[in-house]
């Protein structure tokens, strides 16, 4: 008689650890030591109050703006994503080829042209009944729904590359696996459910990241086209800025800030995606690290 076999499951380091600690405090530590190296090169200070005093405004505002567009931009991109993915490795042709053709396109297809038209004329693709409906019952006016088509075609421009990243990762599971559910009498949809969509989205979590990563910084480029965010307010007050004169230095102080300010989002992202990794991890199926 055979005695069963206990595999005893590694115990995960809790969140708010002594080691998360100090990588938190390294990044603080070595990103303040870069900010005075630069200040200590090109004569500013980042904290100087005559700045903030009339920059701090346009500060806040493009920092709310920016967290506006990465609120809606990031679901959007990876609800797109993954629906593409999964369309492209359908069995269906109605659905793998206008798929394969919107990741094609999008991914062929520079941001900020993608962008450029999207709002110039992604407007005259809105049904009068949706622009309307969009103004009475949301308060979207007019002025401000080429934005929204803008960001848009950011979301669908990153939706396309990360379709391709759910699609390696519907790819990586081996067919076997489908088949051992289906022999124990899952249906298809439950095969998708408990054994395909779990170990995916484990799959997809690590290039996601960087994925969603470049789209943070991405909105920066809304900012070219008026939009009321961080770079786009930066670059309408640093206009304003005499050309000589002490208050040029101010240049080097308001980029750091917004620099500063894109590194501590993007961070923070990818450390809830690692820690999401860390919480889904299965034992056994880790990778060698060098």
């Amino acid at each position: 008689m055979a005695l069963p076999v206990y595999v005893k499951r590694q115990r995960e380091a809790p969140i708010l650890s002594l080691a998360n600690g100090a990588r938190v405090a390294e990044m603080v530590v070595g990103g303040l030591l870069l900010i005075s190296l630069f200040e200590l090169v090109l004569h500013y200070n980042v904290a100087d109050p005559n700045l903030w005093a009339r920059y701090g405004i346009s500060y806040v505002r493009g920092f709310w703006g920016t967290l506006g567009y990465i609120a809606f931009v990031l679901p959007v991109s990876v609800a797109l994503g993954f629906a593409a993915g999964w369309a492209r490795v359908s069995r269906h042709r109605l659905l793998a080829w206008p798929s394969a053709a919107y990741i094609d396109f999008f991914r062929g297809v520079p941001l900020i042209v993608a962008i450029l038209f999207a709002f110039l004329y992604g407007v005259d693709f809105v049904p009068q009944r949706i622009q309307f409906f969009l103004e009475d019952a949301l308060g979207v006016s007019a002025s401000t729904l080429p934005y929204i088509m803008a960001a848009l075609a950011l979301a669908a421009h990153s939706g396309a590359y990360q379709a391709e990243i759910f699609r390696a990762g519907f790819q990586s599971i081996p067919r076997g696996q489908v088949e051992a559910g289906e022999a124990l009498g899952l249906r298809h949809f439950q095969s998708m459910r408990y054994v395909i969509l779990p170990q995916t989205f484990r799959l997809s979590l690590p290039p996601l990241g960087n994925e969603l990563a470049v789209l943070i910084k991405d909105t920066s480029v809304l900012g070219a086209f008026g939009a009321s965010e961080l770079v786009g307010l930066a670059s309408e007050f640093t206009q304003q800025i005499p050309i000589s004169g002490g208050e040029l230095v101010w240049q080097f102080a308001i980029w750091s800030a917004i620099a500063l300010t894109y590194f501590v989002m993007t961070y923070l992202v990818t450390r809830v995606l690692r820690l999401l990794e860390r919480r889904f991890r299965t034992p056994g199926l880790e990778v060698v690290s060098l």
